[in-house]
């Protein structure tokens, strides 16, 4: 493992499936440390991650999910945000697989998942960043605005509208997405850093609605690999419709089956 890369730090909740097995070894591969943030042990945790305790970052009590029931991805928003205030590495999803060392990193790091919309599936932002001040004060500030400015205008309207009516409407309670891409997308164009964001097929080489495709047989991932390719975001949410459970297996022949067996990931 090469100790000038930086460390990946990731936040998962519940037991592990291939897929995030799948992406822990490809950070491994790649002479990554891998630290994995939890609350709780985490069921099926391979030996090439290190366990960490979630509460060194955030407090147990701030973990939330969509809407009550869903994900705990708007909690990741918050988690990724304060390691990153922390200085504890760079972030990565663990539905991301890595295909080349990501060396530095820059001080910037994040990319457009699609033309006009920034995703932080993959997130490096200097500890000391004015924009970690806007993120963050989504989640802390007590006096946001009445009418959210990351928010597309008629969700914008919509929270507004709630709040007047004395609702409280907290971040895990808005538009999906609200606190990563649309906010992360806001406030870099808002802070002037539009040019330090780079291209899709760095993060993102194939399309939210290419990741079903590469369950079966016969496909293949390669041709999307650029020379500046880094990782490549498999986006559980396409595999499993937002929810956690019962993530099927890729089908023998299929771009995520070839992968696995590649990283060595045993699959059934």
């Amino acid at each position: 493992m090469t100790s000038a890369l930086p460390t990946i730090v990731s936040f998962w909740h519940g037991p592990m499936s291939w897929l995030e097995r799948l992406s822990i070894a490809s950070f491994h591969r790649a002479g990554h440390r891998v630290e994995v943030y939890a609350f709780d042990p985490i069921a099926g945790l391979p030996p090439e991650a290190v366990a960490c305790n979630a509460a060194d970052v955030l407090p147990r009590e701030t973990l939330v999910f969509y809407k009550g029931k869903g994900t705990p991805g708007v909690f990741s928003d918050y988690f990724r945000m304060m390691a990153l205030r922390q200085g504890r590495g760079v972030y990565a999803d663990l539905d991301v697989y890595c295909v080349r060392p990501i060396e530095g990193p820059p001080d910037y790091l994040m990319a457009y998942e699609r033309p006009g919309s920034i995703n932080g599936a993959v997130l490096h932002i200097p500890s000391d960043a004015p924009l970690l001040d806007d993120l963050l004060s989504i989640f802390t500030d007590p006096d946001r605005p009445l009418l959210e400015p990351h928010l597309p205008i008629f969700r914008r309207l919509e929270v507004a509208a709630r709040r007047l009516l004395g609702q409280t409407v907290a971040p895990e309670d808005m538009q999906y997405g609200a606190t990563g891409p649309m906010a992360l997308t806001h406030y870099m164009v808002r802070r002037g850093l539009a040019d330090q964001v780079r291209p899709s097929s760095v993060l993102y080489p194939i399309a939210y609605e290419g990741i079903p495709a590469l369950m079966q047989a016969g496909s293949s991932v390669d041709d999307a690999i650029g020379p500046d390719t880094l990782a490549i975001h498999l986006w559980r949410s396409q595999l499993t419709r937002r929810g956690r459970a019962d993530l099927p297996l890729p089908e023998p022949g299929s771009a995520l089956w070839t992968l696995c067996q590649r990283e060595g990931i045993a699959l059934g």
